[in-house]
């Protein structure tokens, strides 16, 4: 018998056969049909050296894709869908990386797409606590980056550095 189409989800299936003298057997399984691909996977800020590493899809297959060609199959975790993959060394500034997921129903998303910078590490922040009787404070800190951008949120409002 043909099924008529079915949409995603998972159904019960029972299968009876009776012999000529009247004996029958019955079997249940789950039929899922999945037919929708997990979205692409999100690729962390990626360096020259350190693991590629991102999210995708919990329990998909990842496949990591070089600017060489190369490529790189990992699992995702089954709870968290975290996953990560050996830096193949040789990546530069500007290259891009591109990560797809497969569910394990074979549907392949979209790729994913992280560009390696020179610079992925965030700038470190200090503001000195200040206690005044002036309505107008100075504000004082220190950023470690040079070229940050610097703006002061002062309870919701953003004032520029």
């Amino acid at each position: 018998n043909t099924l008529p189409a079915l949409t995603d989800g998972a159904y019960t299936v029972t299968v009876t056969a009776t012999d000529p003298a009247g004996n029958s057997s019955t079997a249940t399984s789950t039929l899922t049909v999945d037919t929708t691909a997990p979205d692409a996977p999100v690729i962390d800020p990626i360096n020259a050296t350190d693991p590629i590493t991102g999210t995708a899809e919990p329990g998909s297959t990842v496949t990591v894709t070089f600017p060489d060609g190369s490529t790189a199959d990992v699992v995702a975790d089954p709870t968290t869908g975290e996953w990560s993959v050996p830096n193949p060394g040789g990546l530069v500034d500007g290259d891009t990386v591109t990560a797809t997921a497969t569910d394990p129903a074979g549907n392949e998303s979209l790729p994913g797409t992280g560009i390696v910078s020179a610079d992925i590490t965030a700038p470190i922040v200090a503001i000195d606590d200040v206690l005044t009787n002036d309505s107008t404070p100075a504000l004082t800190g220190t950023v470690n980056d040079p070229t940050a951008t610097v703006t002061v949120n002062v309870n919701g409002v953003d004032y520029p550095a």
